[in-house]
């Protein structure tokens, strides 16, 4: 029964609070769109929601929606005739469309498509045309000033998404789901359509799953993780279902899947106790449900001593939508003289001076950096020094701290760009030295 109730709260949390808001989005683009090239005044015909948001496999916190906008044919015969790069000047018209309605927003050509940026997320425009076969090809502007046409099937992938949910009971899309809380909690770097593509992959080899109960998630989600754990790190791309078309990773997420996998072990093997939410938290982050509890401080009588919950999320802060990849390194040193990586050592002595930074990552600049330090564990909480307050960084990428009392800590680093958390990563910082 608590399984089920956990499950059930965390899913309600991972809908999408502002779905209204993306609609009239959606529908304002679309109007102009038609306005301007049908002289037509819809807010639906020739638009369709694809990405995740068209999937409906979709979390809150969502920062980039992907709409298909289709073109007359007249257009594909004026720009593939174009003398030049057509596909560029197609998209160039997009743009400018769409900057004559909206003429304060950030409207730019990102092939092959036109983002329109709105205050908390972006939709990509991917202007189409209709083939014979039902497929659509779009422009993309290529490399080297010479354009091409190429070729998606949206439609087949959300019919595909939706029929196999269908057979599953609905467990196909909330494990989507849930696996985008993981991806944003430990900044795996995966996209949407991978996603999708793996839970899919998955639920249609493993029918013992289809319709169960809320009670079983527990067991759905350490088989799948087990299954992300046993893929080929090596392997760089899957197929779509529906569409059939390569889907490529971002970088490597199968380590990060080992960490989820052991941790889900965990909080399976202490289910039915509080530490069984520590785990499974550490799995999915934030939107995992925790125990009710007042947030100033832990009662007395549960420990001897009371401590202040300072731990603040940067999902009250920003937007999570991981979609690119960052490597949190430390360099762990004493009296100034350098000891080595974090990741060589087991475990920490006390005195050690640690000096956390980005290692690589594969946003573009600019962006912002944000760290958190978390100190876990009775010698924490008696000295009322847990911490876990986010704080930005202040130009260096580096966050210097020292191991000066025992217990398990960990730091997590974000980046933030425009608005919106895309990477993140964490270290886990384990030192045992003088007892307190």
């Amino acid at each position: 029964m608590i399984v089920k109730e956990e499950f059930k709260k965390f899913l309600e949390n991972l809908k999408i609070k502002n779905r209204s808001d993306i609609s009239t989005s959606y529908k304002g683009v679309t109007k102009k769109l038609n306005d301007v090239i049908y002289d037509l005044n819809s807010d639906t015909l020739n638009s369709l929601q694809i990405g995740s948001f068209g999937r409906n496999t979709a979390i809150h916190g969502i920062s980039d929606l992907d709409m298909m906008f289709i073109l007359p044919d007249d257009l594909y015969s004026r720009y593939d005739k174009y003398k030049g790069n057509g596909q560029r000047a197609l998209l160039q018209f997009i743009k400018n469309s769409l900057k004559d309605k909206y003429k304060e927003s950030d409207i730019y050509v990102d092939s092959p498509v036109v983002v329109f940026k709105h205050s908390k997320y972006r939709i990509e425009v991917l202007p189409t045309f209709k083939k014979d076969d039902g497929s659509y090809i779009y422009p993309d502007t290529g490399k080297d000033d010479k354009g091409s046409w190429k070729q998606t099937k949206p439609k087949e992938e959300i019919a595909a998404i939706s029929d196999l949910d269908k057979v599953s009971g609905g467990v196909l899309k909330d494990l989507c789901k849930m696996t985008r809380a993981w991806k944003n909690k430990v900044g795996a770097p995966l996209g949407g359509l991978l996603i999708d593509t793996l839970c899919y992959d998955f639920i249609q080899d493993n029918a013992e799953f289809n319709n169960i109960g809320l009670d079983k998630y527990d067991s759905l989600i350490l088989e799948f993780f087990k299954y992300l754990s046993g893929l080929d790190k090596d392997r760089v791309y899957w197929y779509a279902p529906g569409s059939n078309q390569q889907v490529y990773k971002k970088g490597n997420f199968v380590s990060k899947a080992k960490k989820a996998f052991k941790n889900i072990e965990k909080a399976i093997e202490k289910e039915g106790k509080e530490i069984s939410r520590k785990y499974w938290k550490k799995v999915f982050g934030f939107q995992f449900p925790a125990k009710d509890k007042t947030r100033d401080e832990v009662a007395l009588s549960e420990r001897g001593f009371s401590f202040r919950d300072t731990e603040e999320f940067i999902e009250n802060i920003y937007p999570v939508d991981i979609n690119e990849a960052v490597t949190l390194e430390c360099k762990v040193s004493q009296d100034g003289f350098r000891t080595g990586l974090l990741s060589k050592i087991r475990i920490l002595k006390n005195k050690f001076d640690l000096e956390f930074f980005v290692g690589s990552t594969t946003v573009q600049k600019p962006y912002e950096v944000y760290w958190k330090v978390k100190n876990i564990g009775p010698v924490a909480e008696k000295r009322d020094c847990i911490r876990g307050q986010i704080v930005k960084d202040e130009g260096y990428s580096k966050k210097k701290e020292n191991s000066s009392f025992d217990g398990d800590h960990y730091v997590e680093c974000y980046i933030v760009k425009d608005g919106v958390v895309v990477a993140r990563d964490d270290i886990d910082v384990m030192i045992s030295g003088l007892v307190e």
